[in-house]
């Protein structure tokens, strides 16, 4: 007899760069998942011209928006988020999954037995078409600089190979400590920078950026990146029921 499989007990950060007016309607996607805990800010985008349509990542304000969901319906959101947002049209935007290495205990509880309650109410959802586990292909590089750099680094990225970045504005306080350790100082005004790009170019992308901007130049880049688990929104329509991504 086959051994029963454990239900997926971690919390994921699911991450949507999307156009703002879409910011209700992504929530709402994941919230008939079960609970979920959304945090959402602004950036804008940008990309080298033959891929500025294709990705939504043009020079227009983005919302960024971070959703702490349950790692055993992750599939099952991104779908639905997919379907909700349309997000296998061109332009409309990307959302994809981070794992956590720790997260609050009465967070993670009301997070997993919230979908728990969903799944036992049989919540509506979109269809979901199985596909074959396989080992994620992306990452995840985050870039903290100095604002003036943000542009330099770009191009730098860019020429290495990334199709794209989502810049925030951000700031640095309270590093002292960490400044007198690494011998640097970081910008108090800075840019974080992400790049979205797959295993091949990630480290090209993490070496341009150091050489044009990283910690011990003017730019004071500190860079770093994250695996992702699990994408929509990038040329990623095996999910999709047949034909739906034909509708306008």
């Amino acid at each position: 007899m086959k051994k029963a499989t454990a239900p997926d007990k971690r919390v994921k950060l699911l991450v949507g760069i999307i156009n703002k007016e879409d910011e209700m309607r992504f929530t709402d996607a994941v919230n008939e998942h079960g609970v979920a805990m959304h945090f959402s800010g602004l950036g804008h985008g940008t990309a080298n011209k033959s891929y500025m349509n294709y990705f939504g990542f043009n020079e227009i304000e983005k919302r960024v928006t971070m959703s702490l969901i349950p790692g055993a319906m992750e599939h099952e959101i991104l779908n639905a988020v997919g379907h909700a947002l349309k997000l296998y049209l061109v332009g409309r935007g990307i959302a994809f999954t981070v794992p956590l290495s720790g997260i609050s205990s009465i967070i993670n509880e009301a997070i997993i037995s919230g979908a728990q309650s969903a799944d036992k109410q049989n919540v509506r959802r979109a269809p979901v078409t199985k596909k074959k586990e396989k080992k994620s292909m992306h990452e995840l590089v985050v870039c903290v600089l100095d604002r003036k750099y943000t542009d330099t680094a770009i191009d730098a990225a860019r020429a290495a190979g990334a199709t794209g970045a989502t810049v925030f504005h951000t700031k640095s306080i309270n590093n002292a400590k960490a400044e007198q350790k690494i011998g640097t100082a970081v910008g108090q005004e800075s840019d974080s920078v992400f790049f979205l790009t797959t295993l091949e170019y990630k480290q090209r992308i993490m070496e341009a950026v150091r050489d044009v901007a990283g910690l011990k130049t003017e730019g004071g880049a500190v860079i770093f990146s994250l695996p992702v688990d699990d994408l929509v929104g990038i040329g990623r329509f095996e999910d999709y029921v047949d034909g739906e991504e034909e509708e306008a």
